[in-house]
């Protein structure tokens, strides 16, 4: 049989259509094994009939921490917008290999461009078409100021606090121009972050938020509420904008508490991102392994149902070492 190299992606403005009030769960994913890792699984989930009727659809998340960690740094303003584009591209051309491997269509690819990359519309605009180019579905743009930013769920880069931009500057400056470019394209949503919480407080940050919904951003995400009552509270003031309503969900957040996708859906949220408990969860047992390996013992012993035959076996089918053999027989045969 004759290779394909046509994958197909979902539309995220589709999947919002058809959500029917169902929770959109956007998953962070910092390099291309854990893409194409997610891809496999939730459709294999999908296939045992495991997937809960009130999800309703899946986003593979691009988040400025992962990129940064991958670079070795905390998220305190190290990274710059070609990081964030290679980020993007990685991400992407995973996916479509996952899509091609199991022929089911890849999810939509959302990504946080920070602030912006510059203080100028321009730079808003220019973050915005290179992440959609290679790529992005929905990009996520915040109101923390330019310089000294970090974080959502840190106290800021000097520990006193964040900082943040006035909302008719985030209107004006950066939601503006990255609405006025989404608008154009066939498929594209801005999400609008405001960090507003831990500087004003709750009510200010509600209030920003239905002001970028009415400068039309698609998307509205009120970051680091301090607690469930503060969750319910932005859920239930923001359901009667026009636009989608977010969770941010970061395990072990001190400012967030922690909340499982059914429960962000029961508080009224449309969607739910959960960025960084990949990187989290692997770091636990990175450091067992570590560990073990520089005490000279046993590492496979340290880690839970280890087995290098099955490690090395699965890992290579997931990320498509079968796929790659077929491509170069076939070309080659």
């Amino acid at each position: 049989m004759n290779p394909e190299f046509k994958a197909g992606r979902v539309s995220i403005k589709q999947m919002v259509k058809n959500r029917d009030d169902r929770l959109i769960l956007a998953v962070g994913v910092g390099n291309g094994s854990q893409a194409r890792i997610l891809h496999e699984l939730i459709y294999t989930l999908e296939d045992r009939g495991e997937i809960p009727d009130f999800i309703g659809g899946f986003i593979y998340y691009c988040s400025g921490f992962l990129c940064a960690a991958d670079l070795g740094f905390a998220d305190m303003g190290y990274i710059l917008r070609g990081d964030m584009e290679h980020q993007t591209h990685i991400v992407e051309t995973a996916t479509w290999c996952a899509s091609l491997q199991n022929g089911r269509p890849a999810f939509p690819i959302g990504v946080d461009i920070d602030t912006g990359y510059g203080n100028e519309p321009s730079s808003v605009i220019l973050a915005v078409r290179q992440m959609h180019k290679l790529g992005a579905q929905f990009v996520q743009i915040e109101d923390q100021f330019g310089i000294n930013k970090s974080c959502g769920h840190m106290a800021g880069p000097l520990g006193k606090g964040k900082e943040i931009i006035s909302t008719e500057e985030m209107i004006k400056y950066r939601l503006n121009p990255a609405i006025a470019y989404a608008k154009e394209q066939d498929d594209l949503l801005v999400v609008a972050r405001t960090d507003a919480v831990g500087v004003e407080g709750t009510k200010s940050a509600i209030s920003k938020a239905k002001a970028f919904s009415e400068a039309g951003a698609d998307i509205l995400f009120v970051e680091a509420p301090e607690n469930e009552q503060e969750l319910r509270s932005i859920a239930s003031e923001l359901k009667d904008t026009s636009s989608l309503v977010l969770a941010n969900i970061v395990e072990g957040s001190p400012d967030t508490p922690y909340q499982s996708p059914k429960q962000v859906h029961e508080m009224g949220f449309d969607m739910a991102i959960y960025p960084l408990g990949a990187l989290l969860a692997s770091n636990d047992n990175l450091v067992k392994y570590y560990s073990a390996i520089c005490r000279g013992e046993n590492a496979l012993d340290a880690l839970p149902s280890a087995s290098l035959d099955q490690w090395f076996d699965r890992f290579g089918k997931m990320i498509g070492r079968d796929q790659t053999q077929y491509w170069n027989q076939y070309f080659t045969k």
